[in-house]
């Protein structure tokens, strides 16, 4: 059985000043007249080619008649010189706020292995490769067997040997490099290919089930933290921007679970979208062996894949979040040899994580942690689960607002949620989210600053979650 209860309080309070982070990325190079010399590209092994490249409009200098050839360049910037080298998207098309919007349509139209949601981070050689095997054939590769299609064709000589190895996969990719791969492809290929490129799995930012952890690491870097499951594989947590938050399942160093809110970041080759009617998607879905339709989400199985999507009826029952696990862990036992205190210490986390996500795609500032109504929530969770009530005010008739400020909390206004009986954080998300009686709206205040968390195992509901909610 699933319980929520809201509880919102407000005093009068001044004026709130919303500080918003903004993510800046380069705009691509453009070209103007500037000498095909420049002060650190003289004797530079790669100087050819940056000659050509300004030439051929890919690229330019900066104003101190500089060319930093050994500076790192990023996905779209990459993409962006590539289409360029063949003419392919214009200069006026990409000439609106969003520039590297026309490159990323261009190139997702035919399956290319690109993520526009990665398109500020520093792009990989291994990375790179791919791209450019794909684009000039039409088909997909892996990473390593692009890379021995550059190194067979003699468009790369590899960084230090013309091997996979000796190309440096991991190794970031600077502007000197870029433009000789683009000289070598246009010399080996007058065209790229316009055979649209069928995708074969799920992925989330290029990740598939059964990807290896190497892989993964070699994607998106290391974790921001690492939780353990009730299902006893680790989340491996990436939340250093919350519009693109995500979290994999790993076991036995394999993918084994996908979950993301970032719309940008799936890709399902049904083309089901976070942002799509659950009744649209339904109708994308083929081979279901199984299906399970709730309030909160609809799941089903295909293939062995246990899929799940979240949906947000309140906001035109739209999908709101997708996760993804192998059929036979999504059928394991919950809570089997996982340590309680360390799994509900993950929730915690998780649902401060997950209400920054749904703010962030919604364009709510996000919220602050805060140990004092963290340890009030913590408090409460751990009171019902032990005493086995549900509800705001506990036997002894303290209300949230007592309990935060028993905690040191001082504030204008707060609120708090609370829930019992759901599978995991997630889940108590979800049904937060499409709650009438207010939870919804208290997740989604954009006047309420801090949040902390707590949870506690154990009781009738087998699992308590309590946020409490504050502005000072």
């Amino acid at each position: 059985m699933y319980h929520n209860k809201p509880s919102f309080l407000s005093k009068t309070k001044g004026g709130i000043t919303a500080v918003l982070l903004l993510l800046a990325i380069s705009a691509p190079l453009q070209t103007s007249a500037e000498p095909l010399t420049f002060k650190d590209t003289n004797g530079h092994w790669a100087s050819s080619y940056i000659s050509w490249a300004i030439d051929q409009k890919l690229a330019q200098g900066y104003g101190d008649n500089s060319f930093k050839p050994n500076k790192v360049v990023n996905e779209a910037e990459f993409l962006a010189m590539l289409l360029r080298a063949y003419g392919l998207v214009t200069e006026s098309s990409s000439s609106t706020n969003n520039w590297s919007k026309p490159y990323y349509d261009y190139a997702n139209n035919l399956g290319w292995p690109i993520n526009s949601s990665s398109q500020n981070v520093e792009f990989r050689r291994g990375q790179a490769a791919l791209l450019l095997a794909s684009a000039a054939n039409g088909k997909a590769f892996t990473e390593q067997s692009a890379i021995q299609w550059l190194l067979d064709e003699k468009i790369s000589n590899g960084r230090t040997s013309a091997t996979v190895s000796g190309f440096i996969p991991d190794g970031k990719l600077t502007r000197a490099e870029a433009l000789t791969f683009f000289y070598n492809l246009k010399l080996h290929s007058n065209a790229l290919s316009k055979v649209k490129i069928p995708k074969t799995s799920d992925r989330l930012h290029e990740i598939t089930l059964n990807d290896t952890l190497q892989t993964l690491q070699q994607t998106l870097g290391k974790p921001s933290r690492i939780d353990p499951s009730e299902y006893g594989f680790s989340w491996h947590i990436y939340n250093s921007s919350y519009t693109n938050y995500m979290m994999f399942g790993i076991q036995n160093d394999l993918v084994i679970a996908l979950f993301s809110n970032a719309k940008d970041s799936w890709a399902m080759k049904s083309g089901i979208q976070v942002g799509q009617t659950i009744e649209n998607a339904k109708k994308m879905i083929d081979s279901v062996s199984k299906a399970e339709a709730k309030d909160d989400f609809y799941a089903y199985t295909t293939k062995n894949v246990h899929t799940v999507l979240f949906i947000d009826r309140l906001g035109g029952n739209k999908i709101a979040g997708m996760m993804q696990m192998d059929q036979a862990i999504s059928k394991s036992t919950a809570l089997k040899s996982v340590n309680t205190s360390k799994l509900a210490a993950a929730y915690e986390q998780q649902l401060f994580d997950l209400t920054n996500a749904e703010r962030a795609v919604r364009r709510i500032p996000l919220l602050q942690w805060d140990k004092l109504a963290a340890a009030s929530a913590h408090s409460h969770s751990n009171d019902m689960s032990t005493r086995q009530f549900f509800d705001h005010n506990n036997p002894d008739g303290s209300s949230p607002f007592d309990r935060m400020k028993a905690k040191g909390v001082k504030y204008h206004s707060a609120a708090e949620n609370i829930a019992a009986g759901y599978t995991n954080s997630i889940f108590a998300h979800y049904g937060w989210v499409n709650s009438k009686e207010g939870h919804r709206e208290v997740l989604l205040n954009s006047k309420l600053e801090r949040l902390g968390t707590g949870v506690a195992l154990g009781g009738t509901y087998k699992v308590y979650y309590t946020q409490n909610f504050y502005t000072p």
